[in-house]
């Protein structure tokens, strides 16, 4: 008897001990989600505090008569209600102020700076000048005039330029540098290679912030960044018509000064165009093969980058456009689930999961893996509808940004090839060539970053000169992708884009003339960032050092 309540009393003790660690252990998973999210949102502190009371109820009700039967269960429902109702309040607020245009501070040098016997490159008409003097003081060019007519000041630093041409500074229209973790080292050697200012594709309401409030401008030793989005938009943070709309509003309160359509709908791309439209943003970015490029543009699409992306360009030119843009791939219909929609409202999980699509969009960006229907896209590639395509963007003034050595990278990894591959690649050279020669308006875009291979941040731009060689693009041309069109784009003809009296002081000096050979735009003698001068030498170790 003594023994059979001592195995009762010891099945007790294991029951009791059994339940305290599924209490604990599943304490620990569903409140571990919910502080996860909560850390990862930056919510306000009283999200804590919520979150704390529900878990010490929890234990003292264990500890009452209460803690029986289906009052166990409403004790859980309760607790988690509570704890999310907590999380989503302490989500930042939505009441976001309009913010407050401003000068950003723009750099110069501490000296003044001559420039003599040089020969300018007129970007505009391909006309040279040479033997002239540049003087630039406090980060613009101050005079321009025949060598020997502008008297030379104690204060100046002269350079003799005997040989060199003047272009204006090369500007990387598509870029993802700001953010990242190598992003200043990577604006370095921007720089070494002749990039004087960038169009930064990806943001968010932090980096928007800190970009207004002076950041990213002030250095004479590093490129300034001319644009920013907010948050690219993505099935994430995108999901429906109605959110998508509500972001757009946000982020031109937020001081965006484009919307960058990733990947989403055609619905919620529809709609985001309407509201870009009415708010006087631009719209740009990426156009998802089951979109018409024709239709989007027509509708006030500004800037498509990488040929509309995975292959929309390709379908838009093909003979069968109707049946291949029928099989392109949508996006899943997860994305628009109420359920969905209502988890990603969620700020710590959905920058979480919108980063892991991003990548994961990066990576696959060269296209589908069916070979048979990249192979029908090839032989069904009509001139004539090329033509059309770009005739088009012409009459709708829609701006093209290729990024020729993003498309090499997506179709060859590794540098692998395949026969589809490079029938593919020969294709977006065409398409870039007959885009050129009917008058679409196009600028140098890289897609690089800062991230792992941040080293090659600078030299990018020097293989999309090249790619855009291959191309049959003329060697003026593809100085003024480089220059004039980014300046146009911008709205900025007034202080960027030619050498000329009241330009920023942001020139590349090249040892030979750029109008003769597109390879002559690798030729870097010299950078001048607002009249701060760079010479070879200097140039030539921050290179060196990115390698060590």
């Amino acid at each position: 008897m003594i023994k059979k309540g001592l195995n009762t009393m010891e099945q007790y003790a294991k029951r009791k001990i059994l339940k305290t660690i599924g209490f604990v252990l599943l304490s620990m998973f569903l409140f571990g989600m919910v502080l996860i999210l909560m850390i990862s949102s930056d919510e306000r502190w009283f999200a804590y505090l919520i979150l704390a009371a529900c878990v010490g109820s929890l234990v003292i009700l264990r500890r009452t008569k209460f803690w029986h039967g289906w009052r166990v269960f409403l004790c859980w429902i309760l607790a988690l209600v509570i704890a999310w109702s907590g999380l989503f309040a302490g989500q930042p607020s939505g009441n976001i102020q309009p913010f407050t245009a401003m000068n950003l501070e723009q750099p110069s040098a501490s000296y003044k700076l001559l420039l003599n016997h040089l020969t300018i490159v007129d970007t505009k008409s391909g006309q040279l000048t040479s033997n002239m003097s540049i003087l630039s003081s406090d980060g613009k060019i101050l005079d321009i005039a025949p060598t020997g007519s502008i008297k030379a000041d104690e204060d100046m630093q002269i350079v003799d330029a005997s040989g060199k041409y003047a272009v204006p500074g090369y500007l990387d229209m598509h870029m993802h540098v700001i953010g990242e973790e190598h992003a200043s080292e990577a604006m370095d050697q921007l720089l070494a290679n002749g990039v004087t200012g960038f169009r930064q594709m990806s943001g968010s309401a932090e980096l928007l912030k800190e970009w207004r409030s002076g950041a990213f401008t002030r250095s004479t030793d590093q490129p300034t960044v001319l644009s920013m989005p907010g948050d690219v938009l993505t099935p994430i943070n995108a999901p429906t018509p109605k959110v998508a709309v509500e972001l757009v509003r946000q982020q031109q309160k937020e001081g965006a000064d484009f919307i960058k359509s990733g990947a989403v709908t055609p619905e919620v791309f529809a709609a985001v165009q309407e509201e870009a439209k009415s708010l006087n943003i631009p719209f740009v970015g990426h156009v998802l093969p089951d979109l018409d490029l024709k239709e989007a543009t027509r509708n006030g699409f500004y800037s498509i980058e990488h040929f509309g992306i995975n292959n929309g360009a390709l379908i838009s030119t093909s003979t069968d456009e109707t049946t291949l843009r029928a099989e392109a791939t949508g996006l899943p219909s997860i994305t628009s689930n109420p359920v969905f929609v209502q988890l990603m409202k969620i700020k710590g999980l959905r920058d979480f999961v919108n980063k892991q699509v991003i990548e994961i969009a990066i990576e696959t960006s060269g296209g589908e893996e069916d070979s048979a229907r990249l192979q029908h896209m090839i032989d069904t590639y009509s001139e004539e509808k090329a033509i059309e395509l770009a005739d088009v963007y012409v009459e709708n003034n829609t701006w093209q940004t290729p990024t020729l050595i993003r498309m090499h990278l997506g179709l060859f990894p590794n540098d692998s090839s395949t026969p589809v591959a490079q029938g593919l690649y020969d294709l977006y050279l065409k398409l870039a060539k007959t885009y050129d020669s009917e008058g679409v308006k196009m600028m140098v875009g890289t897609d690089s970053g800062a991230g792992a291979i941040w080293r090659d941040a600078g030299n990018s731009i020097h293989r999309e000169f090249d790619e855009l060689e291959k191309a049959g693009i003329s060697p003026l041309h593809v100085l003024q992708m480089a220059t004039l069109n980014g300046a146009e784009f911008l709205g900025r003809l007034d202080d960027m884009g030619t050498v000329e009296v009241g330009k920023n002081a942001d020139i590349v000096l090249l040892d030979a003339n750029p109008l003769e050979s597109v390879q002559n735009l690798h030729k870097i003698d010299a950078v001048i960032r607002a009249g701060s001068y760079h010479g070879y030498d200097e140039l030539d170790s921050i290179k060196k050092n990115a390698i060590k």
